[in-house]
């Protein structure tokens, strides 16, 4: 007797867990008391989105986004004090900016 094949493991891709909600929306009053959103990905042979997405999520599993977000953020302040500066709106040096450790 053959075994089944064994089922891929499933790829997280969004958790979202909302609190209570109350929208009042021009007169309509909307009242959701917890929305809890779990979207996976199932990797498989026939499975294109899944292994697409699987394959994206795993591309930041050993990144540092704290640093790298760091940097954009660093990099986009001295673009924007350097925009100012040619505009004569600058007002002194650059200070630099520390990461929360």
């Amino acid at each position: 007797m053959t075994q089944p094949p064994p089922t891929p493991t499933p790829c997280p891709i969004l958790h979202l867990d909302l609190g209570p909600l109350d929208l009042n929306l021009l007169g309509l009053h909307v009242h959701l008391n917890e929305v809890v959103l779990n979207v996976e990905a199932i990797p498989g042979a026939g499975n294109l989105l899944g292994n697409l997405l699987c394959a994206i999520a795993g591309l930041l599993d050993n990144v540092d986004l704290s640093g790298v977000l760091g940097n954009l953020l660093q990099n986009l302040l001295d673009a924007l004090i350097r925009l100012l500066q040619g505009l004569g709106a600058g007002g002194g040096a650059a200070r630099p900016i520390v990461p929360p450790a």
